[in-house]
């Protein structure tokens, strides 16, 4: 009689696990019959209100503990990896955790595309759980994946298999716009538009084209957050409405005073506040109030932070002016209150959720700071580290570290295990931003020079005078790290000792303005005179 192999009941339920959870949003799932198996398991179409939207992706799923990793999971490439990354339709990976019952995903085509040498495996880190509350993000990812144009490229020649340098590609001004308005701030990006402000006014863009899509006066001068083709804005006289970005059309409006600054958007729910605390989470199509946080642990002094099924709060007493001490998580499911920290110290507004952790600094009267770490899911304090200088930047996960800077001029690297010291990196000056790590090193900004540090030993890489001083945190765009300073924008090659590669005499106001963006290799910025400019890469030799 015929054998059934003992791993095609882990299998099927790492499939079935998926098939019902995409079943139970509508979506069409056709599985691949057992041989014609070539690296995907399913056809997947998505569907929204019942009807097809015309997006499409292939999924390989798999399961069991040959797949599970300290920090997250992994899925092997194999003999597939050309046939992902050129894939026509995203190609995403599933994997299964049997034990835990939980999805995890990864878009294969993406990551396999963005790799200098094609990898033996694909890491998946543990945020991207994929469940009824983060289904609505996942197909917009998908569906943004598919409209830009980095997906559509046509296909290149396979990657080599022994390591090679990325060729650097000069930055070309794709657009500007012209605001007229020297005080315009930084754009945000969302769902193909730029969106700028200028004091009470919202202007939005195509990111494509830098055509003027719409604008309008608004009754306060606060960022907005956008998703779901929609930004949210409060209007005068206590209500928030949802704009359509495309037309600026009304979607909705709800009576709701709220704080735009403190908003946030994430798998089709607006997350907002009030300015004594409580916390509305909105249906971003509908405007319904799904649930109401109370808040009597009083106001928010940061934006909210969404993740691993928690929306995070850091919050200050009611009618205190003190900073603010207390971080609180709500259940994303109702907004019942998960768990809370009451810190030693006035805590920073620079935290950062990553791996299931949440990394905040704790600031105190001595001049020295504490790095402390608390389990994202309950809350529990895994390490805090105390530094012997205050930390003037939030932190900066990169792999099995986390780094900040500190203000006397040492940036520290600390295990995110363990909060172990591994190095502390020294500094001619004090740090102007949070580092950066690129290649292999940690990039600093140190007023009027750029310098690399070796991740592994600490030692200085190579240090490069800047014309001017630095403003702002440096940023990394393919084998190039970039720095603002204020005689104009340059690049570095991170693995060329430092060497300027590139410069442009574009300028902006770091605190006045805010931080530029850097979104699907495109660099939105706005300088000093209110003119918006997208910078692309253009081909080597070009």
């Amino acid at each position: 009689m015929a054998t059934i192999h003992p791993n095609r009941r882990i299998e099927r339920a790492g499939v079935n696990a998926l098939r019902t959870l995409l079943d139970a949003d509508g979506h069409l799932v056709q599985e691949l019959a057992d041989g014609t198996d070539h690296g995907e398991d399913c056809f997947v179409m998505l569907a929204r209100g019942g009807e097809r939207t015309g997006y499409s992706f292939m999924a390989q799923v798999k399961a069991g503990k040959k797949y599970k990793r300290a920090r997250g999971y992994a899925i092997n490439v194999g003999r597939h990896g050309r046939d992902w990354r050129f894939s026509k339709l995203p190609v995403i990976a599933v994997v299964y955790d049997v034990d835990e019952r939980r999805l995890f995903w990864i878009n294969l085509t993406q990551q396999l595309s963005l790799a200098q040498t094609e990898p033996s495996w694909v890491a998946i880190p543990r945020e991207n759980e994929l469940h009824a509350g983060s289904i609505g993000a996942f197909c917009a990812h998908i569906e943004e994946f598919i409209d830009s144009a980095k997906a559509r490229k046509p296909s290149a020649p396979p990657l080599p298999r022994t390591p090679k340098r990325l060729a650097f590609r000069t930055p070309q001004e794709l657009w500007q716009h012209t605001t007229g308005a020297p005080q315009t701030r930084q754009p945000l990006v969302a769902s193909g538009h730029v969106l700028v402000r200028d004091g009470h006014r919202l202007r939005v863009l195509d990111a494509v084209s830098g055509a003027a899509c719409w604008s309008k006066t608004t009754a306060f001068d606060r960022a907005n957050p956008a998703g779901d083709d929609a930004v949210f804005v409060s209007a005068g006289g206590g209500r928030l409405r949802a704009l359509t970005l495309r037309e600026g059309r009304l979607r909705w409006e709800r009576p709701l005073r709220v704080r735009d600054d403190l908003m946030t958007y994430g798998s089709q729910t607006l997350y907002a506040p009030t300015g004594h605390g409580d916390v509305f989470a909105l249906n971003s199509r509908s405007g319904d109030i799904v649930w109401t946080a109370s808040g009597r642990a009083g106001p928010l002094a940061a934006p909210i932070v969404v993740g691993a099924g928690q929306v995070f709060t850091l919050r200050t007493k009611s009618g205190s002016e003190e900073r603010a001490t207390r971080v609180t998580a709500l259940s994303v499911e109702d907004g019942t209150e998960s768990w809370s920290y009451q810190a030693d110290a006035p805590l920073t507004a620079g935290w950062v959720l990553d791996g299931g952790v949440l990394y905040a600094v704790e600031r105190s009267d001595s001049g020295n700071s504490v790095i402390v770490a608390l389990r994202a899911q309950t809350g529990e304090r895994l390490w805090s580290v105390l530094l012997p200088e205050p930390v003037r930047s939030a932190p900066v996960v990169s792999g099995e570290f986390v780094y900040v800077a500190g203000g006397h001029g040492g940036v520290f690297q600390l295990s995110c295990g363990s909060g172990a010291q591994w190095c502390r990196f020294p500094a001619d000056a004090s740090p102007a931003a949070s580092p950066v790590v690129a290649d292999g090193s940690v990039v600093v900004s140190q007023g009027r020079a750029l310098a690399a540090y070796d991740t592994a030993d600490g030692g200085l890489r190579w240090r490069r005078r800047l014309p001017g001083l630095a403003v702002g945190q440096p940023f990394v765009m393919g084998p190039a790290v970039y720095v603002a300073h204020r005689a104009g924008l340059a690049a570095h090659g991170v693995a060329s000792s430092g060497r300027r590669l590139w410069s442009s005499e574009v300028t902006w106001d770091t605190q006045a303005q805010g931080e530029p963006v850097v979104v699907d290799g495109v660099l939105y910025l706005t300088d000093r005179r209110g003119i918006v400019r997208a910078f692309g890469m253009a081909d080597p030799g070009s």
